[in-house]
C-alpha cells in the first residue's frame, strides 16, 4: 500500500513537471510570436518611412525641375527682348481649358486655397502649403457644376493671371485683410486685371476678418479703390473668415457661394 502511494505521488509529480514544461514551451512559443510581430511591425514602419522618404525626394525633385523649367522659360523670353513686366506674352504652365472657369486670384498668403476648398465642401478646410502653379476645383450646385481655377499668388505666377482673363466667367480676388502693408500691392494687381477686362464680374473676398488686425470691409473698399472699377462691371465685396477646421462655413461665405453661382449662370 505504502509503495503504491509513493508511486502515485511520483506519478503526480511527474505529471506536474510535464505540465510545467508544456506551459514553458507554450510561453516560449507565445513570446516568440510576440517578438516576430514586433519585428514585423518595425519592418513595416521602416518600409513606410522609406516609402515616404522616397516620395518626398521625388516630390522635391519634381518641384525643383518645375522651377528650373520655369526659370528657363523666363530667361528665354528675356533673351528674346520681351518686356519683363509683360503678362500676355508668357507661355502658360499648362494648356488653356476648353470651358470657361471662375478665376481665383490674389497675392500669396491671402487664403485662396482655403477659401476654395471650404466653398467646395461647405466645411472649413485650412490649407498651409502655397499653390505652386494651377489648382482646379469643380463645385457642384443645384443647377450643375462650377469650375474654379486658382493660379498661384507668388511673384513668378502672377505673370499668368492676365493670360486667363479671356477664359474667365468671373474673377474672385482674395486679399488678406490683416496684412495692411501688402494691400497697395494687391490693389496694383487687381486694377491691372480689371483694366485688361473692363466687363468681367468681380467678387472680392476681404479674407481673415476674424483676425484682430483685420481692416473692416469699408476700409478694404477704400484701400483697394473699388469705387474706381467702373459702372459697367458687376462688383461685390464680402468679408470672409475661416475658423475651426471641419466647422460649417460662415453664412457670408455661403451667401458669396450662392451669388457666384448666380453670376456664373448669368454669364454662361
Amino acid at each position: 500500500m505504502e509503495r503504491g502511494k509513493v508511486k502515485k505521488k511520483e506519478k503526480e509529480k511527474e505529471t506536474q513537471k510535464e505540465t510545467i514544461r508544456e506551459e514553458g514551451r507554450e510561453e516560449k512559443v507565445k513570446r516568440k510570436e510576440v517578438e516576430q510581430k514586433i519585428k514585423q511591425k518595425e519592418k513595416e514602419k521602416q518600409e513606410k518611412q522609406e516609402r515616404r522618404k522616397r516620395k518626398e525626394e521625388k516630390d522635391e525633385k519634381r518641384t525643383k525641375q518645375g522651377k528650373e523649367t520655369e526659370k528657363k522659360q523666363f530667361k528665354g523670353q528675356e533673351e528674346k527682348g520681351e518686356n519683363k513686366d509683360s503678362t500676355l506674352t508668357r507661355t502658360p504652365l499648362e494648356p488653356l481649358e476648353k470651358n470657361k472657369q471662375i478665376l481665383v486670384l490674389g497675392l500669396d498668403g491671402a487664403g485662396k486655397t482655403s477659401v476654395l476648398h471650404s466653398l467646395a465642401s461647405n466645411r472649413v478646410q485650412h490649407s498651409v502649403a502655397p499653390t505652386q502653379g494651377f489648382h482646379a476645383v469643380c463645385i457642384n450646385t443645384e443647377d450643375g457644376q462650377m469650375e474654379f481655377l486658382e493660379i498661384g499668388g507668388s511673384e513668378p505666377f502672377r505673370s499668368y493671371w492676365e493670360t486667363y482673363l479671356s477664359k474667365g466667367l468671373l474673377l474672385i480676388f482674395v486679399v488678406d485683410s490683416a496684412n495692411h502693408s501688402r494691400l497697395p500691392e494687391a490693389k496694383k494687381y487687381l486694377h491691372q486685371l480689371i483694366a485688361a477686362n473692363p466687363v468681367l464680374p468681380l467678387v472680392v473676398f476681404a479674407n481673415k476678418q476674424d483676425l484682430e488686425a483685420a481692416y473692416h470691409i469699408t476700409d478694404i473698399h477704400e484701400a483697394l479703390a473699388l469705387s474706381e472699377v467702373g459702372n459697367d462691371r458687376k462688383m461685390f465685396l464680402f468679408g470672409t473668415h475661416l475658423t475651426k477646421n471641419g466647422s460649417e462655413i460662415p453664412s457670408t461665405m455661403q451667401d458669396a457661394k450662392d451669388l457666384i453661382a448666380q453670376l456664373a449662370a448669368d454669364v454662361q
